[in-house]
């Protein structure tokens, strides 16, 4: 394992918000899986915790051309995505390795299947309290089998799902988790209904955006959100569209993950998105080069830990 450590900065102290959500999608296929989905259960969210921070790891999966991050903080559990299909035993066993027996809180950023295709099997491996995810409109929701299977899975659990709203707050132990967007649900591409989240540790903090481009980050920045944040998720996988200047401008990384799979087909991460940037930081790790990558938190100092491929 390489070892890094790095100085930052920043506290956050929020209050909490109580929501009640109901989603109702139409689309013939899917109808009668996505009923009840959202069961617009109350939100109550937790006491922050008052002792000494015990510490918070984010894990970014190495699962390909797709996203994958689980956050351990005080014995809570958050998963954010699961990746492509063909990645769900390496995901389950990535979270068996952590001694993880069910998931507090899984995030689904957005409904493509680089994002969501090994959830059905994580959800069916270790069961899940809540699940977060973006409400999307009728033209928006997709009909393949890998979105169907996830609605099942979803249905057959005992799971609180719950739409993302900009101003959400959940608290996993000593982190506090705020949800910034998606600010609307009229998005021509769902790439733009990615859920972008805020997760504060004491004086650190992470910021993941799912595979936002610029049309959603623009629209977060006239929001006001506290976009500054120690480390970034970079959007789209390191896309030319997404990481804007406008939108980096507000997030002055000091350090920066890109979920990447090796020699995809995409180009990704493109060099526009890595000279802008490196324009805020050196210190940049992709999965294709480094695999798995785990940054941890005291809640004042961060350092990260790798293997080089």
């Amino acid at each position: 394992m390489q070892k890094i450590s790095l100085k930052n900065k920043k506290q956050i102290i929020i209050f909490a918000a109580v929501i009640v959500i109901a989603l109702a999608l139409t689309v013939a296929e899917t109808v009668g899986l996505v009923d009840g989905v959202f069961d617009g259960l109350e939100q109550t969210v937790g006491d922050l915790y008052e002792d000494d921070n015990k510490g918070l790891s984010v894990h970014y999966i190495d699962v390909g051309q797709g996203d994958c991050s689980l956050l351990i903080c005080d014995g809570k559990t958050m998963l954010i995505d699961a990746g492509e299909n063909g990645h769900e035993k390496d995901i389950i066993n990535y979270l068996r390795s952590q001694s993880i027996e069910k998931l507090n809180y899984i995030i689904a950023s957005h409904q493509h299947s680089d994002h969501i295709g090994g959830l059905a099997e994580v959800i069916e491996e270790f069961g899940c309290d809540t699940l977060i995810m973006p409400r999307l409109t009728k033209a928006q929701t997709p009909t393949n089998s890998t979105y169907k299977d996830f609605l099942n899975a979803i249905k057959n659990s005992d799971i609180k799902t719950l739409s993302s709203n900009p101003g959400d707050i959940y608290s996993m132990g000593s982190a506090v988790i705020e949800i910034f967007g998606p600010v609307t649900n009229d998005a021509d591409d769902i790439n733009n209904m990615s859920v972008i989240m805020k997760v504060t540790h004491g004086d650190n903090s992470f910021l993941f955006t799912g595979d936002a481009e610029k049309e959603e980050e623009l629209e977060i920045i006239e929001t006001d959100a506290d976009l500054d944040c120690d480390v970034l998720k970079a959007g789209h996988h390191g896309s030319k569209t997404s990481s804007s200047k406008e939108f980096l401008e507000k997030v002055t990384p000091e350090l920066c993950i890109i979920q990447v799979g090796e020699n995809n087909d995409y180009g990704h991460p493109h060099t526009a998105a890595l000279k802008r940037i490196n324009k805020y930081t050196d210190e940049i790790y992709r999965n294709d080069l480094c695999g798995d990558i785990v940054v941890y938190s005291d809640g004042k100092d961060l350092s990260v830990e790798f293997n080089n491929k």
